[in-house]
């Protein structure tokens, strides 16, 4: 880690499952010289990637934040921990993929509530947290907000690409407006490329493609 990076003295806060892209992400902000929180709802995958930030000589910390089972509190909360801890962030990364259904067992056998746990946990949570996000970014007229959606095998599980392709087409329309909406506020939104689950893409190019997005031409 660096704290002479192109993003030194700036913060991030990652929003994740804590390990896969949110984890490459974040390890690739810290090695760019930014303080790092990283929030989600699985506190020892968050505390595994704030270790290794800062077994790293990086700074991180995390915060439980589950926006999918406890909504605006949980993205209150992981901004306040975020805004204390580091400061008011910088950038945020939004991986959608945080929450769902792991265990092969776990599916409803419903359609109909498999449909809705897909998009509660995708598209639902990704807008409650960018609107806390939002807040003291457009308050200081600055920041940077990149999302990013994913196939895994947890969408798998509830009810395959069918889900996927509509919540993947209302993520990109969700972005493409906020974009317009707080471009105006100083906040520019972007929408990282996705990838299906044919392997196409690393985490770790992922990540570094959240980083250019996050970037200006002073970086």
């Amino acid at each position: 880690m660096t704290a002479t990076g192109r993003f030194a003295g700036r913060v991030a806060l990652v929003c994740g499952p804590g390990d896969g892209v949110s984890r490459a992400t974040a390890l690739a902000f810290a090695r760019e010289g930014a303080a790092v929180l990283v929030a989600g709802p699985d506190g020892e995958r968050l505390a595994g990637t704030a270790l290794l930030v800062r077994d790293a000589g990086g700074q991180a910390a995390s915060v439980v934040a589950d926006v999918v089972r406890d909504g605006s509190d949980a993205a209150a909360r992981m901004v306040a921990a975020a805004v204390e801890r580091f400061g008011v962030p910088d950038f945020v990364f939004n991986d959608a993929s945080v929450t769902g259904p792991r265990d092969p067992g776990s599916g409803t056998g419903r359609v109909e509530v498999d449909w809705a746990a897909a998009f509660a946990a995708h598209l639902t949570g990704l807008f409650t947290a960018m609107r806390h996000e939002l807040a003291p970014m457009t308050a200081l007229g600055r920041g940077v907000i990149v999302n990013t959606v994913r196939a895994t095998a947890c969408t798998e599980r509830l009810i395959g690409p069918g889900a996927y392709a509509g919540y993947s087409a209302a993520l990109a329309t969700l972005t493409a407006t906020a974009a317009h909406e707080s471009a105006a506020l100083g906040v520019r939104i972007s929408l990282a490329g996705s990838r299906t689950g044919s392997g196409s893409g690393s985490d770790e190019e992922l990540a570094e493609q959240v980083l250019l997005l996050c970037a200006d031409e002073n970086d």
